[in-house]
């Protein structure tokens, strides 16, 4: 969905989880917080879900930015790593946009690219796995070539020493080549030639194959490749040929921020 408003029942069924968990924060004598990204952004009833956020758990939801997105995945995933004045930088492939960052101590620069695995997905239908695609090769390179487009602002950046990523497409990826639980896939190396491999691998499957493979998110399963070529295409124009795989993100950032 590039713009729109969002779907009833995913509208209705997120707003009982956040009750859910608005309920388990509360009855810990704490208050709960709200934060939402990408799809809300985009969403043009965004303010009135924004609204019953409030008025059910009585905290404001507050709508991020793309570079806020981009800067408190950089705080999270670096919070327990030493930069020793190196350039670092930290990826975040979400559903509805991909964002980058990156400094030496703090943020110095950051961007949001109007690309995401669902927004792939849903440009390129065919890599969904409603059916094995005829041609593999070919449903790549369009993927590919669409990707770049909207991820052409990451040339701008200076490359880093080091690059973390984070992102449900990546901790998922993380844990299918170590063959691990997504608790424990922090530090785990991820290259170029691993993500094509795994991306062709998935887009050979339709989509019930691919869910049921190991350590796949099952509601993931379906814009996987899309996310894996996103992610493959950043690190091209970022001229790297890997990243580490860092389980601390925005959300750690987001608290990181706001309690230290």
């Amino acid at each position: 969905m590039e713009a729109g408003p969002l779907d009833p029942e995913a509208r209705d069924r997120t707003l009982g989880v956040i009750e859910d968990y608005a309920r388990e924060v509360q009855s810990h004598g704490a208050d709960a917080a709200a934060i939402a990204t990408s799809a809300m952004r985009r969403a043009s009833d965004g303010s009135e879900f924004a609204q019953e956020v409030e008025r059910r758990v009585g905290a404001r939801l507050e709508i991020l930015s793309g570079p806020r997105e981009a800067e408190l995945s950089f705080i999270g995933a670096t919070s327990n790593r030493k930069h020793d004045g190196e350039l670092v930088g930290v990826i975040d492939i979400g559903g509805g946009s991909t964002e980058y960052a990156s400094g030496k101590v703090q943020v110095e620069e950051r961007v949001s690219c109007e690309i995401g695995a669902v927004r792939l997905s849903e440009a390129i239908p065919a890599l969904l796995g409603a059916d094995v695609p005829s041609d593999t090769p070919a449903l790549e390179e369009e993927a590919r070539a669409f990707a770049r487009i909207r991820l052409a602002p990451l040339k701008d950046f200076l490359r880093p020493s080091v690059v973390f990523a984070v992102g449900g497409t990546i901790f998922n990826a993380a844990a299918i080549v170590a063959d691990r639980d997504r608790e424990d896939i922090d530090g785990i190396i991820l290259s170029r030639a691993t993500l094509t491999d795994l991306a062709r691998r998935f887009l050979a499957m339709d989509a019930p194959v691919r869910r049921v493979q190991p350590r796949i998110t099952p509601q993931r399963a379906d814009i996987f490749p899309a996310g894996l070529l996103i992610a493959d295409e950043a690190l091209g124009i970022l001229n790297l040929d890997r990243f580490t795989v860092s389980q601390r993100d925005l959300l750690h950032g987001y608290l990181i921020e706001k309690y230290r």
